[in-house]
Parts: structure tokens; C-alpha cells; sequence
């Protein structure tokens, strides 16, 4: 089986659009179509549905991804390894990153990174989903490695930390709760939330926590950046449970209270998958992220 073929179906997959996939690997858009129909007359099967408004993955072309992806690596990782290591690293990395991240400096490391290996193809991708969705991505294959919120507990992921940061429970100065010393989950069950959409990792923290001690509560406010919670907090639109440091930038109209009876710690972590051996490339990638951290940055 052809890789270029395969890279051409690959690319299509992932932009859904014949263009710019065509532009992203500097090929004509005759050549990509010609390449991904010679594809598929080999597997005599359809990976992709087209029409004049949109390009779809079938449910044959769903199942192909991962393993055209697979086969992929597997080649470049079996051509780095009789190749001398003066040619460099080939192949492509896709970047999951959380929207906000500051602490890792992902543009300067993925220019580092380039700049060291610039026949390495470099995407980033963020999901609507946040942590959840980007680990699921990993698992489909379609994302090599990511920057999530969450202490991964999964046998089919490997993760390193990066961060550790602990909850407390952020109020508006002149809230009742604000002049408290420590205050207890059942204390705040009834107060309106402002947090992270479903599926975010210190959104999920804060959900389980509440349910492991039979309470629930209500969130009013979802915004998928979390260094602006405490700014909807500042303006007595509800209350967060969040690391303190994020509301500096609130300055002393937002307080912070510690809780009592439960330790929430959410973790800054750097994922990939723990069933797919690593690249060669995602090995360089993961040697460069200590050098990209800002020190002087809080999320």
C-alpha cells in the first residue's frame, strides 16, 4: 500500500476539504483526488463521501483513520531506523492544547521544535470538549500527543505532569462567604456557579467531588477559557471553585477561602497514547516541552 496515498487520505480526513488539504501537503487538488480514489479502488471501498458543499468520512473511512495513521508512523518509524540520523526526523505530530494555556509556551516550542526538525508536518488542534475531547483524540488516533487538566488514571494513556494546582473556592470581596476562614462543599451546594462547559478536566474535578458527597449544584455561567472565571466572579455573577492564583488578575475584588472537608488538586498534564509506540518525533517533541515552560505564568 502506498504511504503518500495514505497521507493523502489522511489529510483529507482531518481537513474535510479537498483545498486546503491539498494545500497543507503542496500537491494540486487533481493529484490528492487522483491519489485518495487510487486508494480506495484498492481497498474497494468508499472513505469519503463528497458532495458539493461539504467531504465526509464514511463509516469505512472512520474505521481506516487510526490504522492509515498507524501504518503511517510505523514506516517512518521504520525508515528512521536504517536511515543516518544527518537527515533528520520525518513523519507528522498533532498537538492537542487547552484554549488559554500560557504556562507552556506552545507557539515558541513548536517553532523550536521546527527549527530543529523541519521535515516533521506540525498541527495543533484544540476541541470544543477540552480535556475529554482531547483525549478521546488521542485514542482515536487522531491526536499524538496533548496539554489536558486532569490526573489521567488509563491504562491506554501515558501522562507526565507539568503542574499541580489546589481549589479553593473564589467569591466577590463583599460575598458573605468572602470574610470566612475555610468553608465546607454542603456550605456552597446552593450558591450559583460560574465554571468550565462538561467535559473539561477541572470542571469534572469539581462535578465529582459534589456527587462523591451527595450534593449538587448549579452552574450558571460556562466559559471555556478558565483564566477568565474570575473576572465573571469580580462581577457578582457567581461564585468558582478554582487555584487562587487564577484570580490574580482579579486583584482584591475577588477573595479566596479554602476548603475544608475535601483537597481538590487539579493537574496540568502532557498526555499521549500508551498503546501506540512513540514516534521518534514524538520523543523530540516531549524533550522540549521543560524548556518551554514559563515559570512566571499561572495556567
Amino acid at each position: 500500500m502506498d504511504q503518500r496515498r495514505l497521507e493523502y487520505f489522511i489529510a483529507v480526513a482531518e481537513e474535510l476539504n479537498f483545498t486546503r488539504a491539498a494545500q497543507r501537503l503542496h500537491v494540486t487538488q487533481s493529484t490528492l483526488s487522483a491519489g485518495v480514489k487510487a486508494l480506495e479502488a484498492e481497498l474497494k471501498m468508499e472513505l469519503l463521501s463528497r458532495s458539493t458543499r461539504a467531504v465526509r468520512l464514511t463509516e469505512a473511512g472512520s474505521v481506516f483513520l487510526p490504522e492509515a495513521r498507524t501504518a503511517v508512523e510505523s514506516l517512518d518509524r521504520a525508515r528512521a531506523a536504517v536511515e543516518p540520523l544527518a537527515t533528520g526526523l520525518r513523519g507528522s505530530l498533532t498537538v492537542g492544547v487547552l484554549s488559554g494555556l500560557t504556562v507552556v509556551d506552545v507557539p515558541a516550542l513548536a517553532g523550536d521544535f521546527h527549527r530543529r526538525h523541519p521535515q516533521v508536518r506540525l498541527r495543533t488542534e484544540t476541541s470544543q470538549r477540552g480535556t475529554a475531547g482531547l483525549l478521546e483524540r488521542i485514542k482515536e488516533s487522531h491526536v499524538d500527543v496533548a496539554f489536558v487538566g486532569a490526573e489521567i488514571q488509563d491504562e491506554h494513556l501515558r501522562a507526565r505532569p507539568i503542574k499541580r494546582y489546589h481549589v479553593q473556592l473564589l467569591v466577590p470581596a463583599g460575598h458573605p462567604l468572602a470574610g470566612r476562614e475555610a468553608v465546607r462543599l454542603r456550605d456552597i451546594a446552593a450558591q450559583t456557579f460560574v465554571d468550565m462547559p462538561e467535559g473539561f478536566g477541572q470542571r469534572q474535578l469539581v462535578d465529582d467531588a459534589f456527587a462523591k458527597a451527595g450534593l449538587s449544584r448549579q452552574v450558571v455561567i460556562e466559559v471555556s477559557d478558565i483564566t477568565t472565571i474570575a473576572d465573571y466572579v469580580a462581577h457578582g455573577l457567581g461564585v468558582a471553585l478554582l487555584p487562587p492564583d487564577l484570580a490574580e488578575r482579579a486583584g482584591e475584588t475577588v477573595r479566596a477561602v479554602p476548603l475544608a472537608d475535601v483537597r481538590l488538586t487539579w493537574t496540568l498534564s502532557v498526555v499521549a497514547s500508551a498503546t501506540r509506540p512513540p514516534t521518534r518525533a514524538l520523543h523530540a517533541f516531549l524533550d522540549l516541552i521543560p524548556h518551554h515552560i514559563r515559570r512566571d505564568r499561572v495556567f
